[in-house]
């Protein structure tokens, strides 16, 4: 167990080192630009020309580089930014380093807390370390996952505590990166959490009311525009099943298109078999958030500490299995950076051993056969 957290922790500093030290290789680049045009130009935020013109301008190269890195997160992201945008590129990304850094440790800690229910504190600590500090996500410090992990933890903890409406609300963060969220929403329909629903849904509906203040309805064109831009050429590097599709393929579209078939695919099976989730919001959750990274067409390795969620599910019923998956997630990343770039595509089959994992541990357990009520025991010491 210690190896494992030096190992994971000694990635994380390095990675810290390097994003500090050398910020245009990372997504500090985008975020700062996000962050400066909001807060000066706003209705030029998603404009190519404008992010190109501002990435330049702090990385003090020519203009005609063309993109480092595009901001493509909604407009109520980049005003969280806007408090970067009176630095320069390097203390700027000094002070996002730390920001990320800090919701690590506190995404440590929720999860530790929330596999409690774990009786061997040295396994828990594994599995929280294993799953949070893992190294696709260290590999980008300086990104939304961070804050993610910390308000999906949040929320469930809130769920758990039945304070559904705030949980839901919290979890609405998570659609700074609506591709890893979707498929939550046909989840909590099958387990017919309507206030978890509700408040998600209220949350997100004020992330977008506070984008539209920001850029006005031009700016969802064209952030629309940006992404079809960008992301059907990066969809071969993705970590869900349609890269494979792609990197079959050729082609970034089919890619797109075999997302869609997989998200409605996953949405049925979870409608159908309802009686899995029913009455277990948190289960829902963990399961629709997995689902949703492993069909999306566009998720990254970072995206990966997400499955801190789905990892502590596992652990409530097969804590060595969670610890095991949640190592081979570090160990996945490892071994295909051996492969030749064509076979890299180990991540999409270790999301699907995961999601079939989470599936089979939400299961509820049926009652054994052995249990006798108290009528019934009476009547046996009765008859004996």
């Amino acid at each position: 167990m210690l190896l494992l957290v030096a190992v994971l922790g000694s990635a994380l500093v390095m990675e810290a080192h390097r994003e500090i030290t050398d910020p245009g290789d990372s997504d500090a680049i985008a975020l700062v630009t996000g962050g400066r045009l909001v807060a000066s130009d706003p209705s030029h935020l998603f404009s190519p020309v404008a992010q190109e013109r501002t990435e330049a301008r702090l990385l003090h190269i020519p203009a005609d580089d063309h993109f480092i890195a595009p901001f493509t997160n909604i407009a109520a992201g980049a005003l969280l930014l806007s408090p970067l945008a009176g630095s320069n590129l390097w203390v700027a990304s000094e002070i996002a380093v730390l920001a990320s850094t800090l919701f690590f440790a506190l995404a440590l800690l929720l999860e530790f807390h929330w596999l409690a229910p774990v009786s061997s504190r040295p396994v828990q600590l594994a599995i929280a370390v294993a799953a949070v500090m893992n190294i696709p996500a260290v590999e980008a410090i300086v990104q939304w996952d961070s804050l993610m992990t910390v308000a999906l933890l949040g929320s469930v903890l809130l769920a758990e505590r039945r304070m559904y409406g705030w949980a839901g609300v919290l979890l609405a963060t998570l659609i700074l990166k609506p591709q890893v969220l979707w498929l939550v929403v046909p989840a909590l329909v099958a387990a017919r959490s309507w206030r978890y629903l509700a408040g998600l849904l209220l949350g997100s509906v004020g992330w977008i009311v506070v984008s539209l203040v920001i850029t006005g309805p031009n700016g969802f064109v064209a952030l629309v525009q940006l992404m079809a831009r960008i992301y059907p050429g990066q969809s071969d590097r993705s970590i869900g099943l349609p890269s494979l599709v792609s990197a079959v393929t050729g082609s970034g579209e089919a890619g797109f298109i075999a997302a869609g078939c997989l998200g409605a695919i996953a949405a049925a099976l979870l409608l159908w078999r309802r009686d899995a989730v029913r009455g277990q919001p948190v289960a829902a959750v963990g399961l629709g958030l997995v689902l949703s990274l492993l069909c999306s067409p566009h998720v990254t390795g970072e995206d990966l500490m997400l499955v801190a969620v789905p990892i502590a599910l596992i652990a409530r019923r097969w804590p060595l299995l969670a610890l095991i998956e949640a190592i081979a997630i570090s160990a996945v990343e490892i071994v295909q950076l051996q492969l030749p770039p064509s076979a890299q595509h180990l991540q999409p089959l270790m999301l699907a051993v995961i999601a079939a994992s989470t599936f089979l541990a939400v299961i509820p357990m049926a009652p054994s056969k052995m249990t006798y009520s108290p009528t019934r025991v009476r009547l046996l010491l009765h008859r004996s």
